[in-house]
């Protein structure tokens, strides 16, 4: 199971996303739930999001939670409340789930992940998704991942997630290398640093997973691959040059894309959609498609 550093890592790196700009039908997380449950309504435009954003997060970074994944923060509360999870407001702690009724009538409207708690001042600074960026706007539909402050006045509900495990997400400020293209020595079967960056040791785990030759070079590539690459593939592993690279080839015949060999904006949004991440075509450093495909490659799930 994951850690409190690995749910904040993920919530923190989807502040900004708005469903407005998302160029697909409904939401990434409204079409990562879909996928999971099996229920497209989910996927589909206008459907509120913030539970399946922190249902999101909690599973990407592999931490179970009473009531999770939902889409329905009533149904949240009562299990959290069933499973005796639930603190009080000046006891939450960094990665609980905190709830908020609006109006008053006693059913949570909102949700949203707590990132730091101030008990002497009556707030708490929470990550949420499907709120607005201030105070104008919809606090539960506006659209956009945003940090935000809460009074505890608002709040009907902390949930508190099932932690444990050794977190795979950097570490907040930290000096180390963020190169990617070392391989940890985790224990899992790629053994990768789930670190968001494709180096590569990175290369050689997708290379072994295709069936092509190994050896950590993604070779032969165009200018495509500039139009995409936002520093998440790193210039260690990926090298311009022609003809293109047969392990894109084979990638681009996993994920139902024309196999020419070149990794550019189209391939990019493809895997994107297949690994359930935001597909805008551009490989950000840090890139959430990135960490999905290390995770899936340590989990022999690719």
């Amino acid at each position: 199971m994951g850690t409190i550093s690995d749910v904040l890592y993920c919530a923190r790196d989807w502040i900004g996303y708005s469903r407005w700009t998302d160029p697909e039908e409904g939401t990434v997380f409204g079409r990562w739930f879909a996928e999971k449950t099996g229920e497209p309504y989910f996927g589909v435009s206008g459907v509120p999001y913030c539970a399946m954003f922190a249902s999101y997060c909690l599973d990407w970074a592999g931490v179970p939670c009473a009531g999770m994944p939902s889409a329905y923060c009533p149904d949240i509360v009562n299990a959290g409340r069933e499973a005796g999870c639930t603190p009080y407001n000046e006891d939450a702690e960094p990665g609980d789930l905190v709830l908020f009724d609006w109006g008053g009538d006693g059913l949570a409207d909102h949700i949203g992940i707590v990132e730091e708690n101030h008990p002497d001042e009556g707030y708490m600074t929470t990550i949420e998704g499907n709120t607005s960026s201030g105070s104008a706007g919809s606090q539960s539909n506006g659209g956009v991942v945003a940090r935000r402050q809460r009074g505890y006045g608002s709040i009907c509900c902390v949930v508190r997630p099932s932690y444990d495990g050794v977190s795979t997400a950097p570490i907040e400020g930290g000096s180390g290398d963020n190169s990617g293209s070392e391989a940890s020595d985790s224990g899992s079967s790629a053994g990768l640093d789930v670190d968001g960056v494709w180096g590569p040791a990175t290369t050689c785990a997708v290379q072994s997973a295709l069936g092509t030759p190994v050896d950590g070079i993604v070779s032969g590539q165009s200018t495509s691959l500039d139009a995409c690459n936002r520093g998440g593939l790193s210039s260690e592993s990926w090298q311009h040059g022609g003809g293109g690279s047969y392990m894109v080839e084979a990638l681009q015949s996993k994920i139902g894309v024309d196999a020419d060999g070149y990794f550019g904006p189209d391939t990019c949004r493809a895997l994107q959609s297949y690994l359930g991440t935001y597909a805008d075509g551009y490989v950000d450093y840090p890139s959430n498609m990135v960490r999905e495909l290390q995770r899936r490659l340590n989990d022999n799930a690719f």
